[in-house]
């Protein structure tokens, strides 16, 4: 079984691998990356809904769920940009903390393309006439500027983000399943992983 060599290995290549790569790049990492995919590169990511008309179960994956940045490169784009929205993350770690968060990987998107336009400010007088409506409807009207990528501009996006993350030396290997963790010493040290058949350590 042949070995390859690598400071840091991300399993999948969905926004958490992605993001985690790119962080290590912003910092300066002189750590060796590789992001193992069992999915394609985004540009090969193609479904045959769009010809057939209905899903037809791809195997041995879904093109839409699985591949370079996961089912959001086939999402219609949409970031909320308030930390009001999304969960419990703000009463775990702090409201500031989230927003600063949401402010730091908003300008990761702007960098890599996204749209300047955010929707859901300005237009106050209609804010304020749907406001009341929720609060006679005993609701509560949450504030959230959205940018909207898009879902073509979405894969536009991503695709700049992985040619960024290749031309920074980060190596990516697609069609390629994580098979098992390689552990020694009850410390986790690599991962056996599949690619047309062969199994090799990473």
């Amino acid at each position: 079984m042949s070995e390859i060599k690598s400071d840091v290995l991300i399993i999948g290549a969905g926004p958490s691998g992605i993001f985690t790569a790119l962080e290590l790049i912003r910092k300066n990492s002189d750590k060796t990356i590789t992001i193992v995919e069992q999915g394609r590169n985004i540009d090969r990511r193609h479904c045959p809904k769009n010809k057939t008309g209905k899903c037809v179960n791809c195997k041995p994956y879904c093109n839409i769920t699985t591949g370079f940045s996961g089912a959001g490169a086939f999402s219609d784009g949409k970031l909320s940009l308030s930390e009001d929205v999304g969960g419990d993350l703000p009463e775990l770690v702090g409201h500031d903390a989230v927003k600063e968060a949401i402010r730091y990987v908003d300008k990761i998107y702007l960098d890599f393309g996204a749209d300047c336009k955010v929707e859901g400010v300005g237009d106050n007088d209609k804010i304020k006439e749907i406001r009341k409506k929720a609060i006679q409807a005993n609701l509560k009207l949450v504030d959230c500027p959205i940018r909207h990528l898009g879902t073509e501009k979405a894969q536009e996006i991503y695709l700049a983000i992985e040619k960024h993350l290749l031309k920074n030396g980060v190596e990516l290997f697609f069609g390629t399943d994580c098979d098992d963790l390689f552990i020694d010493d009850g410390v986790c040290k690599g991962a056996y992983v599949r690619q047309n058949g062969e199994r090799f350590l990473i």
